[in-house]
């Protein structure tokens, strides 16, 4: 890869982490914490950081799809947190109280998370994307490859795979 090349994508990197603090800045102004209003939120910021032209009408589409798998898969991780909660936790030893908390509390966590998760159940993350931290698994090989932060995914240095799974 060349000088040029790189600083293309530092660029781009920059840029991807700017869209996604707008977001997050636009979502944490906002009253409503649903889904939506992240969805409202990721939208917005597209728009503004177009308006401003900051990022071009391709790349805020792109940026808006990274950041909607990235979330997604944020949301299949704590699913997976949840249900392990679930299992762990020995209803005879608590109290009836505690108990019927409990259970009213993990069960809003969990319909919301599942709503969050469906669409999270084949997330791939492919070469030539971008990705914010975390761990990547080859779908072929399952060599790991460990991000700290926002990074393009390149092909697996082992099969040369394309294709990859991700957790935190």
């Amino acid at each position: 890869m060349d000088k040029s090349t790189n600083k293309q994508q530092d660029k781009h990197v920059g840029l991807y982490d700017s869209f996604v603090a707008k977001a997050h800045e636009v979502f944490v102004d906002g009253r409503d914490k649903t889904r939506e209003a992240m969805q409202a939120a990721i939208e917005k910021a597209r728009e503004q950081m177009t308006a401003l032209g900051e990022l071009s009408s391709e790349q805020g589409k792109q940026f808006q799809r990274y950041m909607q798998r990235d979330l997604e898969q944020i949301a299949r991780y704590f699913r997976d947190v949840g249900e392990e909660a679930k299992d762990q936790l020995q209803p005879a030893r608590m109290s009836a109280g505690a108990l019927a908390t409990m259970s009213v509390l993990l069960h809003k966590c969990s319909d919301a998370l599942l709503q969050l998760s469906i669409k999270a159940a084949a997330i791939t993350y492919r070469a030539g994307e971008l990705t914010s931290a975390g761990t990547l698994t080859c779908t072929q090989c399952a060599l790991t490859r460990e991000f700290s932060t926002t990074s393009y995914i390149q092909r697996c240095p082992s099969c040369h795979n394309d294709t990859f799974m991700k957790s935190h």
